[in-house]
């Protein structure tokens, strides 16, 4: 004798297996979004913008500086940064390391 599935049977079967094919698509579309960068923006950037560094270009260590923003003109002092070659205009009010949490 053979065993015979119902109908109702291999419709569950059917559903069950189409929810593990689009769990795992989800779940991989969901990692590979991760992995890649946001593109057109700066998110994750470290650093002055290039901005700060045309700013500076031919200036000297210590000289003042101004940069235009999105958010109104930027007021600075020319600076050696860190992991960077050339000088970059660093914000008057600066204080020298990434935002900390509150307080």
């Amino acid at each position: 004798m053979s065993a015979r599935t119902t109908p109702m049977e291999n419709t569950m079967k059917t559903r069950n297996k189409l929810a593990l094919i689009l769990t795992a698509g989800t779940l991989c579309f969901g990692l590979l979004g991760q992995a890649q960068p946001p593109s057109g923006s700066d998110r994750g950037r470290r650093g002055p913008p290039p901005e700060a560094f045309e700013a500076c270009s031919g200036a000297s260590e210590g000289q003042a500086c101004t940069v235009d923003t999105p958010h109104g003109t930027l007021e600075g002092t020319c600076r050696q940064v860190p992991d960077a070659e050339e000088l970059a205009c660093v914000p008057n009010d600066h204080r020298g390391g990434p935002p900390r949490g509150g307080n």
